[in-house]
């Protein structure tokens, strides 16, 4: 397996693209079988159809659980984070080995953060002994959706027949592609502005984004809850680390919450921040807003200033 550069010795993030139920069957079985003998815990994820024949070929055994997608994949982001969370539970010496299809995006935006999760899993997940193997069925997956999945995995395969990926791209550049699809902001009236000079001002805007979210959106109030602390967040960030006025719009749909948050600072935040689980006296305001949204975006501007872009559904 390919390491990257400053990973942890027992990380990995491969691929796997087969035409036909042997060749996955197959793969998977030499990844859970190497996974098992490490000592590691396996986990096996997919459709319920797809985990199915998994289970099938490869029964039970101790460390070895099954999962489906349904459950551990709702949102990009939250299930970055469940992994993220997950590792940093478990033992030291223990290896978590991950082996299955990342879910298609129900639409083009939803696609895009999906292919900026698996991009994002070398940034967020590389600390730790995690191994992964994501399969793609290439019978079924559109030619785009392939595209990104060869530019975020550093490897083909897994185990001792595993191979560099020549078409590899580092998340920072990843980002900066147009296979990240950058989100696009709606197109409809805003359902409010603020602009927020001091730490005084958060409260204040928090209540009137609120107001608007709740006239306007079904989502429900523990995600609009969830969503606002996490605007509260990068709010607070900005005029920290960045440079007031923080200019704050929200737009509310029905299904979906939308937030832009700009700073005046210099412009130079790094837009994979947020994502590593922050060191003792680094800030986390970030790395918590990201755990409260579905998708949590970062650019900065040309002459300065910073924008990131919130959604929850």
């Amino acid at each position: 397996m390919t390491p990257l550069a400053g990973a942890h010795p027992d990380y990995s993030h491969g691929l796997l693209l087969h035409s036909t139920d042997d060749g996955l069957v197959e793969g998977t079985q030499a990844f859970v079988a190497e996974g098992l003998e490490s000592g590691g815990q396996v986990l096996v994820h997919g459709t319920r159809d797809r985990v199915a024949l998994m289970r099938r070929a490869l029964g039970d055994a101790p460390r070895l659980e099954y999962g489906f997608d349904e459950e551990l994949y709702l949102e990009p982001s939250r299930t970055l984070f469940s992994y993220q969370r997950r590792l940093a539970e478990l033992p030291e010496t223990t290896e978590l080995w991950v082996t299955g299809t990342v879910p298609l995006g129900r639409d083009h935006a939803a696609q895009g953060a999906w292919n900026r999760y698996e991009s994002s899993v070398d940034e967020a997940l590389a600390a730790y002994p995690f191994r992964a193997l994501c399969t793609y069925d290439t019978r079924t997956t559109p030619a785009p959706v392939i595209e990104a999945v060869r530019a975020t995995h550093a490897s083909f395969g897994a185990g001792p027949t595993s191979r560099p990926n020549g078409e590899y791209v580092d998340p920072a550049a990843f980002l900066a592609s147009p296979l990240a699809r950058v989100p696009t902001l709606p197109t409809w009236r805003p359902s409010a502005t603020a602009t927020i000079d001091d730490l005084n001002d958060l409260t204040p805007a928090r209540h009137l984004l609120l107001a608007a979210a709740r006239d306007a959106s079904a989502v429900s109030s523990d995600t609009v809850e969830q969503f606002l602390m996490a605007v509260h967040e990068v709010a607070a960030n900005g005029l920290v680390h960045g440079a007031p006025p923080v200019s704050v719009t929200l737009w509310a749909d029905v299904a979906l919450l939308t937030c832009r948050v700009e700073d005046c600072g210099p412009g130079d935040l790094d837009p994979l921040t947020g994502l590593r689980h922050p060191g003792e006296r680094q800030p986390m305001g970030l790395w918590v807003a990201r755990q409260l949204v579905d998708d949590l975006f970062i650019t900065n501007g040309p002459s300065g200033g910073c924008s990131i872009v919130l959604t929850a559904m």
